[in-house]
């Protein structure tokens, strides 16, 4: 298991203001941090350097483009074809794929997919079971999404201990 780094609190509370709003200003996050812009923006970059920070994104209401459906997809693989079936997955359907994992479990590759009906959805479903490798496919219609976070900042992160001066 990968050994946990540790963070300052400055650092986690600015991972939490970026995490809350990608699009806050170093000024906004130094004034409540009691930090200078120069400053917010050090740690953002180490953040960043560290891979920590791995992009930033705008979320998007698809139902508002037309893209009102969320599908859970559940695959069942042959052994040992489950990474190369979520990759060719991905080729065939990367417009309407919101994610794809190799999973453990009774399924092997689990895809959310976002449609704008069931004729589209269809479409999605023929081009991937059309995929080598796939054994059989369970496909749920998203009734309602009661927490969707693209990131969050973990509450147990270690933090360092502060440099005497």
């Amino acid at each position: 298991m990968p050994r946990r780094k540790r963070f300052s609190e400055k650092e986690i509370e600015i991972l939490k203001k970026l995490v809350e709003d990608g699009r806050v200003t170093y000024t906004n996050v130094a004034k409540e941090l009691g930090m200078s812009p120069a400053g917010v923006m050090k740690k953002v970059k180490k953040l960043e350097s560290m891979g920590i920070i791995k992009y930033y994104t705008a979320v998007i209401d698809h139902a508002k483009l037309g893209k009102a459906y969320k599908y859970i997809i559940l695959l069942k693989t042959d052994p040992g074809k489950h990474k190369e079936v979520a990759k060719k997955i991905y080729d065939c359907i990367k417009d309407n794929a919101l994610e794809i994992h190799e999973i453990t479990g009774p399924y092997d590759v689990i895809v959310k997919v976002i449609a704008g009906d069931q004729v589209e959805l269809n479409s999605l479903l023929q081009k991937v079971l059309t995929i080598p490798g796939i054994k059989e496919s369970n496909t749920s219609l998203v009734l309602e999404t009661i927490a969707e976070r693209i990131s969050i900042v973990p509450k147990d992160l270690r933090i360092g201990k502060k440099k005497a001066s």
